[in-house]
């Protein structure tokens, strides 16, 4: 593909990109009734190892690592990481978003604000400062869902789900002032990781179960069908 195709099906308007941002690219396909083969480039996400993203490109551990010859340890991937990804995928595979696109594109989106400072009130026109529900608010919006402006308020947006039952893209709800009111919401990032803007890092991840996230909690729920 040329620059300018890039820019054009991903909207972008310059080629300033992120770590984590999700990029749309062509695919090639040969006999379509047997499958779609396709040469693709796949942006590392919190809680990916190499063995789930060669299998989710009906690929081996050693043909994944055979075509990045960069990667020296397999052990060891980062997010934002490109790793080059080609297979033989099902036409519906294909077609079909998977489960998780929508909380990865939620997640990616906000992954791109990541070091932004803390600013109580934050202007939801703003990206360069955030609160916690501003940021939700933003993120969210790359999925085209539409948030309250309040954590409150969005803690009552979706369907109630129990902490042991927590799925990417789900909004994790707090009350840090131990005053029976909500106040700081993150979106569930996998593996008791959440991505926040929170007071003291700003926009981040944290442990939703350690000793400041973990008593605080007070609800979850989902927004992504």
């Amino acid at each position: 593909m040329t620059v300018q195709q890039l820019k054009s099906i991903n909207h972008l308007t310059s080629t300033l990109i992120f770590p984590g941002q999700v990029l749309k690219v062509n695919t090639i396909t040969s006999n379509p009734d047997k499958g779609k083969n396709t040469t693709d480039v796949y942006v590392v996400k919190l809680g990916d190892s190499l063995s789930t993203i060669a299998k989710r490109y009906n690929l081996s551990l050693s043909a994944l690592l055979k075509i990045n010859p960069n990667i020296s340890n397999s052990d060891r991937i980062r997010i934002g990481q490109t790793i080059r990804v080609t297979g033989k995928a099902s036409a519906s595979a294909i077609n079909k978003p998977s489960k998780s696109t929508k909380a990865d594109q939620v997640l990616a989106a906000g992954a791109k604000y990541m070091g932004a400072k803390y600013v109580y009130g934050a202007s939801t026109s703003r990206t360069d400062v955030f609160d916690c529900s501003s940021f939700t608010l933003r993120a969210f919006q790359s999925a085209g869902i539409s948030l309250p402006r309040n954590s409150v308020a969005q803690s009552h947006a979706g369907t109630a789900v129990s902490s042991k039952a927590l799925q990417k893209g789900d909004l994790v709800f707090f009350d840090t002032n131990n005053d029976g009111v909500i106040n700081h919401v993150g979106i569930y990032a996998g593996n008791g990781q959440m991505l926040n803007a929170s007071t003291s890092k700003g926009v981040s991840y944290a442990n939703i179960n350690n000793s400041y996230w973990g008593p605080s909690f007070v609800k979850a729920v989902r927004v992504l069908n």
